[in-house]
């Protein structure tokens, strides 16, 4: 029986073990899935101590090719950048994990290139210059994406980031797609070249609204034959992101544009 008895302890054993390294392995490749490979990445201190409400660690997706892909297409990634509303000033950053438009990516079902996706986290208004920090950061470690074809998104206060980050730095994106805010015109002059797609829902408020409506007059009086504006009839604040989700064909306008122009 001693034998019998040594020999099922040791089989319990190398399945507990067994089992132990399989959750491991789930474990390293819990932040995998699909095309894309998720990074928390944090800004060293001497870098992030310039930065006004942005937060120091950010989530950069990285894309994962399968075999024939990474072996047939050298070329390096485009890079979107998603900027939060309001109301993702608060709570912690790991909340953002794979929501939003991010999980769109994560499969091939649309012919959308493999991208890499940057989400920060700002405790209130965005900061053009600490983004700009934060962004140079990024592209020096991690050489695999593209400088020449970076986009950026956002709703709302982040919309605000958007065209704010876009006015104060115009020739470092490719195409920037700011939604529902309240433009500040000030350096419009700088932004004749930089493909914009903007959008509202015409029951939102009033300064977003007419604000939006004399951004566009004014930049095609400038010049600019690279924006594009769509207000959605009827919908408010609140509904337009709803309507936003059914417009074809965003990504193939925004991957459609690159540096220099």
């Amino acid at each position: 029986m001693k034998p019998l008895a040594a020999l099922l302890i040791a089989l319990l054993t190398s399945l507990s073990l067994s089992s132990s390294s399989e959750a491991q392995g789930r474990r390293k490749t819990g932040d995998v899935r699909g095309n894309l490979r998720l990074e928390v990445v944090s800004v060293p201190d001497d870098i992030a101590a310039g930065f006004e409400r942005l937060n120091s660690e950010v989530l950069l997706y990285h894309p994962v090719a399968s075999e024939p892909e990474a072996s047939s297409n050298s070329e390096k990634s485009p890079l979107l950048i998603f900027l939060h509303g309001s109301g993702g000033s608060n709570g912690k950053l790991e909340r953002f994990k794979w929501k939003g438009e991010v999980k769109q990516f994560t499969g091939r079902s649309k012919n959308y290139p493999l991208v890499s996706i940057l989400v920060p986290q700002s405790k209130g208004h965005w900061d053009p210059a600490s983004l700009n920090k934060m962004l140079d950061y990024i592209l020096k470690e991690n050489q695999s994406i593209d400088p020449n074809r970076v986009y950026c998104i956002g709703y709302s206060m982040g919309g605000k980031g958007t065209w704010e980050w876009a006015m104060a730095s115009p020739d470092r994106f490719a195409a920037v797609i700011p939604k529902a805010f309240i433009p500040d015109m000030s350096g419009i002059g700088g932004m004749v070249e930089l493909p914009l797609w903007v959008m509202v829902g015409t029951k939102d408020s009033k300064l977003r609204v007419d604000g939006i409506r004399a951004m566009e007059k004014r930049i095609r009086e400038l010049g600019s034959t690279v924006v594009k504006t769509t207000y959605f009839e009827g919908a408010n604040h609140g509904s337009a992101p709803g309507e936003i989700k059914k417009v074809d064909g965003v990504y193939d306008w925004l991957f459609s544009h690159k540096l220099p122009r």
